[in-house]
């Protein structure tokens, strides 16, 4: 017998994504240009900056370590954009309204208090789950396997209320049936991170988080908004980009352990041994209502991308949707902003929700509701009130471990062909690394050829050197179309005409057909025709 059951994950994501990592993308570590967020290290960035810029940066890093100096260290490498971008680490995509933001708020204050002092622009935007060693995400297998556990846990307890006072942790050990870690069933199911596996862009892109009220406006009402959006409330996350086929693959393990008996009774009840479709039905009992519920909710706000809306529709009621009931997929909800419902159980939701301050005695007021009040939401600009998407959902693959997986022709055409910012950029991002080959096969070629040159000038004769060089500046002033009868080039020719009479045979003749090329260049017409042929004469027959 088999004791292991094994699938391999191939994960698309259906909305953007922001795992969070505890880092950030520091505006003294960064640029924005065009429509990319340059990323650039310490060392790389002082060996590209000149020595007067070097001792500029010195003298504002000297200065105390405070609101002010990081203003001036921002504008600092802001101005010298230029010369930092090509020493960048990583390359993300940037919208144009957050390239706007990032330009009217670099190295400036934002706003000054009412005591006079400034407050500066926070421009940090937070990282998501990535990979060290090349920059690319990674949806850690614990973010995974948690949202798994979500869906678990509520398809035990069927949508039951907490007893008493119960909490988080005594709940999840009555719905699991453990008291310690060996017998909690999740013990049972191992997942692996999920690597990067789209071949085209860098695998992320930045969002503004943007907080939007869920109750439509009462009558008369213009725009109803939330405290968060009212306090001007917004985060920059680096997030994976929505509609990416296949972005991540993962592998998914549960332990099988029929038969298996322990005489301390250190093993999960046998009742909640899953298998792998047991998880995959859990999860799409728990998340496709969700999904389905926050699309017709959303919508009816106006809240989203249209276009997206259609996308998703043409997903679950076509061949997704049919893989969905066969549990050959199941839908996961991971990250920041996956809302209160995706992490609580059905029946069990106590929100915490705040109210404002007492108007009298000052202090916060607060109720818990079984559902929330307002959405975090993917934008473009934090001015956004349509056109924006949810947070965190993915579509999982489920296929055999060992054998190769077969294509899904209907849900790779219908995400690819969701035109988003981020494949544009990829096009864009794709010319620009086309051009950048292109000027570095130029450079490098133009680089041999003045080595080869100097070479062979290296081997040439003293006279063979002298022709060389006179023949260099005919070029560049036929090129540039400059003829100057007293100029450099007539000038050189003239004194060459005198030493070369003592050349060689060989080197005199050279010279000599140079000279009529030159002076045919310049106009052999005027008084001194005679006297430059004569010259030339001259030099043919040599010093006597």
């Amino acid at each position: 017998m088999n004791f292991l059951e094994c699938r391999r994950l191939l994960i698309s994501t259906l909305s953007p994504v922001h795992v969070g990592c505890g880092e950030d993308y520091d505006p003294t570590r960064y640029v924005i240009e065009d429509d990319t967020l340059y990323e650039f290290e310490p060392g790389a960035a002082l060996a590209a900056l000149t020595t007067q810029d070097r001792d500029q940066l010195l003298k504002i890093v000297s200065s105390p370590a405070n609101d002010r100096m990081l203003q001036q260290v921002q504008a600092f490498f802001y101005h010298r954009r230029q010369a930092l971008i090509s020493t960048a680490s990583r390359r993300v995509p940037v919208g144009p309204k957050m390239v706007a933001f990032y330009q009217k708020r670099v190295g400036k204050t934002v706003q000054v208090e009412g005591d006079g002092s400034q407050l500066l622009n926070r421009l940090e935007i937070e990282r998501t789950f990535f990979n060290p060693a090349n920059g690319v995400p990674v949806l850690p297998g614990s973010s995974l396997k948690g949202a798994m556990r979500t869906a678990l846990l509520d398809a035990i307890n069927a949508g039951q209320p907490l007893p008493g006072q119960e909490n988080n942790l005594a709940m999840q050990q009555r719905l699991f049936q453990y008291r310690e870690f060996e017998q909690d069933p999740m013990r049972l199911v191992q997942l692996a991170d999920a690597l990067f596996q789209d071949g085209e862009g860098v695998g992320s892109e930045l969002r503004f988080a943007v907080n939007r009220r869920r109750k439509p406006p009462k009558p008369g009402e213009r725009s109803a908004q939330s405290q968060a959006e009212q306090r001007g409330l917004y985060q920059l996350l680096e997030c994976v980009p929505t509609a990416r086929f296949r972005a991540f693959a993962g592998r998914l393990t549960v332990q099988r352990l029929e038969g298996v008996t322990d005489r301390r009774d250190r093993l999960p009840a046998t009742d909640l041994r899953w298998n792998v479709s047991d998880i995959a039905a859990a999860c799409n009992r728990f998340y496709r209502p969700q999904l389905e519920a926050e699309l017709k909710q959303m919508q009816e706000r106006g809240y989203l991308d249209a276009n997206w809306v259609a996308v998703l529709g043409r997903l679950l009621d076509g061949p997704v949707g049919e893989r969905l009931n066969r549990n050959e997929a199941f839908l996961l909800r991971v990250g920041r902003h996956s809302g209160a419902e995706s992490v609580t159980l059905n029946g069990t939701r106590n929100i915490k929700i705040l109210l404002g301050k007492d108007v009298e005695t000052g202090k916060q007021r607060l109720e818990y509701r079984s559902t929330g009040t307002s959405w975090w939401l993917a934008a473009g600009d934090i001015q956004d009130r349509a056109g924006m998407l949810p947070f965190g959902w993915l579509l999982v693959e489920l296929h055999p471990a060992e054998s190769e997986s077969p294509d899904w022709p209907e849900t790779r055409e219908i995400l690819t062909g969701f035109p988003t910012e981020y494949t544009a950029w990829i096009e864009r991002e794709r010319q620009r690394t086309r051009q950048r080959a292109e000027t570095e096969a130029r450079r490098k070629a133009e680089e041999q050829a003045r080595q080869q040159a100097a070479a062979t000038e290296a081997a040439l004769s003293p006279e063979q050197k002298a022709i060389a060089e006179l023949r260099r500046w005919f070029e560049e002033d036929r090129a540039a179309k400059r003829k100057e009868p007293g100029g450099r080039l007539a000038n050189r020719l003239n004194d060459l005409l005198k030493d070369g009479l003592s050349w060689p045979a060989a080197e005199r003749e050279t010279l000599a057909q140079l000279a009529e090329a030159i002076y045919g260049y310049l106009d052999w017409s005027g008084k001194k025709k005679q006297e430059r042929k004569a010259k030339i004469q001259l030099l043919r027959q040599g010093a006597t």
